[in-house]
């Protein structure tokens, strides 16, 4: 292995596998993070929906609650990673 900080491994800055390898981890990075705000946003607004829905004893609220949850973190997506 070089010990080049470049990070290639050919020990070239311009090494178009080391890009690659780059783009492809960022990539992975952004659908890991995507997912994690999607099962965060239900399982914050969900529970919410739960706790009101034990509250005032009408199921409707975790229905509303998951939506909601969903619908926020589809636009936390849309707004993070699916803006020009």
């Amino acid at each position: 292995m070089s010990s080049d900080p470049s990070g290639g491994p050919s020990g070239r800055p311009d090494d178009p596998r080391g890009e690659h390898r780059r783009v492809e981890r960022q990539s992975q990075d952004d659908a890991w993070a995507a997912t994690g705000l999607l099962l965060s946003g239900v399982a914050v607004w969900g529970g919410a929906g739960w706790l009101v829905a034990r509250w005032l004893d009408n199921q409707l609220f975790v229905m509303i609650g998951l939506l909601l949850g969903t619908g926020t973190a589809l636009y936390g997506i849309w707004f993070r990673y699916g803006r020009s």
